[in-house]
């Protein structure tokens, strides 16, 4: 399982920075009809996928813990989001990015995200397969920081409700977080296009210095807007 997850992001960089001179090099006649569309896409994506290729250390196997205890950033392991994408046709400057808009939201009651950014795609020469990197800037509508349930003068009831939320909700320490993301994609025909996406949310502790960050990683299908050709 971990091997495909590190060729999704292995495979868009790749894509990304040896095929953008070949790219340069195509007439608009060869490109894939879809290049110049705008496009909107559906997903679903793992909530909290342990793989951050950006960091410095992965583990996949933890120990477990004593009953009551969770790792940090781990709290909302197990759940599904639903995303929606907008990309705007892509402009004529800087190697053509392509403006976002993401909405992520978590079907299990935790954290949604809503995003804006830029995306740059390169398709292999004379191919369906692209690889795709992106940033962006995101909000969400979990926690900076979850409540302390072991606050002093607290009710039973209002302890256990703040434990609830700190063992379901992971403290980011920030509202506003970064976005890098990456994805390898299909062309299936000229309007529908099929990718595998990483999606990595943080604040590289800018903020503060509570920064568990999150990973997710998931499929898209994806629709040229516009008129046929």
């Amino acid at each position: 399982m971990i091997s495909w997850k590190k060729g999704v992001l292995g495979a868009a960089m790749a894509l990304a920075s040896s095929s953008a001179m070949a790219q340069d090099g195509v007439s608009n006649a060869e490109r894939p009809s879809r290049w110049a569309g705008s496009e909107i896409a559906v997903g679903v994506l793992q909530h909290g996928s342990n793989f951050h290729p950006l960091g410095e250390e992965l583990i996949f196997d933890l120990p477990a813990l004593p009953p009551g205890q969770i790792y940090e950033g781990s709290e909302e392991d197990g759940t599904v989001d639903v995303q929606v994408v907008y990309r705007s046709a892509p402009l004529n400057f800087a190697l053509h990015p392509r403006l976002t808009g993401k909405l992520q939201i978590n079907t299990a009651g935790r954290t949604s995200f809503a995003s804006i950014g830029a995306e740059w795609r390169r398709h292999l020469p004379h191919s369906r397969i692209y690889g795709q990197v992106g940033v962006g800037l995101t909000v969400h509508d979990g926690y900076d920081f979850t409540p302390n349930p072991f606050e002093p003068g607290l009710t039973q009831a209002q302890a256990q409700r703040r434990y609830d939320i700190y063992r379901e909700h992971i403290s980011f320490g920030s509202q506003v977080l970064f976005n890098p993301n990456a994805a390898v994609g299909v062309q299936l025909t000229p309007r529908w296009a099929l990718e595998a996406t990483w999606e990595h949310f943080s604040h590289a502790q800018i903020f503060s210095e509570q920064n568990p960050g999150m990973d997710t990683l998931g499929l898209r299908l994806v629709r040229t807007l516009g008129p046929g050709r």
